[in-house]
């Protein structure tokens, strides 16, 4: 999840974009479903993918008994997750406790917006908990600073090969594993389907045009009616950027920063398109930057916008909403093409990351692994995805059923099949703040879209990547 909307900011990179697409497929998304290419595709129950064969052992691994578990105390957890998703881990956590008498899970709620900085400070003063859900674009640089416990042994072997490619790189760094995948997302093109049909469409619009020409037929800005709602975060930029041929930045294999791309003409086209054809036309030219994502999800939920951009982890409350009493109302699609057919989606998502004083004590490393383990196992997974819209990292856990069978949970397939992949480059995580300072400016006038992405670019290289620039 990534909870994006009470924060979620998430570092990746465009150079694996390919290999995303691939092994997603390979991988099968969904082990019930095949991956869609069409916007349109809803999805049914079909063959099981080859991924879920070499998954297999790593997914039956089960964890050890009460019994074989020597260590006795508190485990101490900070959970980033909204309330609503917190309720549910909360229930599976009771549950592992009750295997394990003598043991105690102390889950602390932590707010997502500012939580990489207070696990570091915990972390450089010996107090950070046991566990931590980490972004994926934290768990790299937490790695690199000595922060986390190496889990690469940590686990029976061919753990690793149950989870989806994508989420379990981002826990790996340099080639040893840092975090555990818990959830994988993107952005993806939700849509209410009634004002589809009155806008003459039957599916998700692929393409920007299509949306700006169809979303105009039900756009009335004055009575706050619109086909599209756009955010000032810089997250929500990034589709306008890839959609028309640019780049955030390239690493190489060691981590290293070869080339910083957000600033070149291609992405210049694209915020302006953002501008000029979809800002003032189909979505408010101007809005509060501080509440525009409770006031995009309301919007929705009422009725009054016709599609957004958004993740898994709002469809539970999506769901709410009077226009979507009927859950059939709710269709998504991948982010909408630019030019040439090119479109992207970062992909984000969250790791179970270990404090690396917990490799000091045997049998405490011992029982956090086996916690993991059963958080992470199919049925687990499968519990969050059907409750709360959750997207597995567990292959197995799109097999179950209930997730097989959700016609929401399958239309992410194409979402995902079209996203692009995060970055392991320590730091990354710090693009964000730049970047939506300047995109934030642009969009209010005060500066041009070449102008606010040569001083990201600056930024990104004189201070976020100061360190890690390839000589």
């Amino acid at each position: 999840m990534g909870d994006r909307g009470s924060g979620h900011p998430i570092t990746e990179r465009e150079e694996n974009h390919t290999a995303m697409k691939r092994h997603l497929r390979l991988a099968g998304l969904v082990a019930g479903v095949a991956i869609v290419a069409a916007a349109c595709s809803t999805g049914t129950a079909s063959t099981a993918p080859s991924g879920a064969a070499t998954a297999a052992p790593g997914a039956s691994a089960a964890p050890s008994t009460s019994a074989e578990l020597a260590y006795k105390g508190e485990i101490t957890y900070w959970n980033t997750m909204r309330d609503i998703e917190a309720v549910e881990v909360q229930k599976q956590i009771d549950a592992w406790q009750a295997l394990h008498p003598g043991i105690t899970v102390k889950m602390t709620l932590t707010p997502f917006d500012g939580a990489d900085k207070k696990y570091e400070t915990a972390a450089n003063n010996s107090v950070a908990p046991d566990v931590f859900r980490s972004d994926v674009g934290w768990t790299s640089g937490f790695a690199a600073q000595g922060m986390l416990m190496d889990l690469t042994s940590a686990f029976p072997a061919g753990f690793g090969a149950q989870f989806l490619p994508a989420p379990l790189a981002t826990g790996t760094y340099q080639e040893k594993l840092y975090g555990v995948p818990q959830v994988t997302d993107a952005l993806g093109l939700q849509c209410n389907k009634t004002l589809l049909t009155t806008a003459g469409l039957t599916a998700p619009p692929t393409s920007w045009d299509e949306l700006v020409s169809a979303g105009t037929k039900v756009t009335d800005l004055a009575a706050q009616k619109y086909g599209f709602y756009m955010r000032g975060d810089s997250y929500w930029s990034q589709p306008f950027i890839w959609g028309w041929g640019g780049t955030l930045f390239t690493a190489n294999a060691e981590g290293k920063v070869t080339d910083i791309g957000v600033n070149s003409p291609e992405s210049v086209n694209g915020w302006n398109y953002l501008k000029d054809k979809v800002l003032g036309t189909v979505a408010p030219a101007t809005w509060d930057f501080k509440t525009d994502y409770d006031n995009m999800n309301a919007g929705f939920k009422a009725g009054t916008t016709m599609c957004i951009l958004q993740g898994p982890w709002a469809v539970a409350d999506i769901l709410k909403g009077a226009a979507f009493t009927d859950k059939a109302n709710l269709v998504i699609g991948p982010v909408p093409v630019g030019v040439n057919g090119k479109t992207g989606s970062p992909v984000g998502g969250h790791n179970w990351v270990v404090g690396v004083d917990v490799g000091k004590n045997a049998d405490k490393a011992a029982a956090v692994a086996n916690l993991l383990q059963y958080m992470t196992a199919p049925e687990q997974q499968a519990v969050l995805a059907k409750s709360l819209g959750l997207l597995p990292t567990n292959i197995a856990a799109y097999a179950v059923p209930d997730v097989a069978s959700d016609p929401l949970i399958n239309q992410w397939n194409a979402v995902m099949a079209a996203a692009t992949n995060r970055s392991g480059v320590p730091g990354a995580q710090g693009i964000y703040d730049s970047f939506t300072k300047n995109y934030q400016l642009f969009l209010t006038g005060s500066s041009t879209a070449q102008v606010a992405l040569d001083a990201t670019a600056n930024t990104w290289e004189t201070t976020v990547f100061k360190n890690q620039m390839a000589q």
